[in-house]
């Protein structure tokens, strides 16, 4: 009787830590998911979340359970509703998030390295440009 007890006691134990490891294995390739969509790297999630680039990588790869304050965390700084983090049955909406172009990136550092009214003088024309290319 006491050892019919024990197995049906570690069979069901054993099934409930397997469902466990499958959850935390679903949410985490869902916030891998979301995380690549927006062209973030594990580490500069980590920064958004206070945390360092291991404890993303835990979370992504299941091993680490995730909380409800750090499910918080990660939706906030994924920007979406927790609701589509916890969602695991369906993919993630794809968000397009353009990367500026090397282009841009290097002429915004050469702005940037002028004197502040310069700055202000390029920016105004900037401005004036767009309003009147979109208008």
């Amino acid at each position: 009787m006491t050892l019919t007890l024990t197995l049906v006691m570690a069979t069901r134990k054993s099934i409930a830590d397997d469902s466990h490891k499958a959850v935390n294995l679903a949410l985490g390739k869902r916030l891998a998911q979301l995380r690549t969509l927006r062209n973030l790297s594990q580490r500069e999630l980590a920064e958004r979340v206070n945390a360092v680039q291991v404890v993303v990588s835990n979370y992504e790869i299941g091993k680490l359970r995730i909380t409800a304050e750090m499910a918080l965390r990660f939706a906030a700084a994924l920007d979406v509703p927790v609701q589509e983090l916890l969602q695991t049955d369906t993919p993630p909406e794809i968000v397009q998030q353009r990367k500026p172009s090397r282009k841009v990136l290097e002429r915004l550092e050469q702005i940037q390295s002028l004197p502040r009214r310069k700055q202000d003088a390029i920016l105004t024309t900037i401005d004036h440009f767009l309003r009147s290319a979109t208008g």
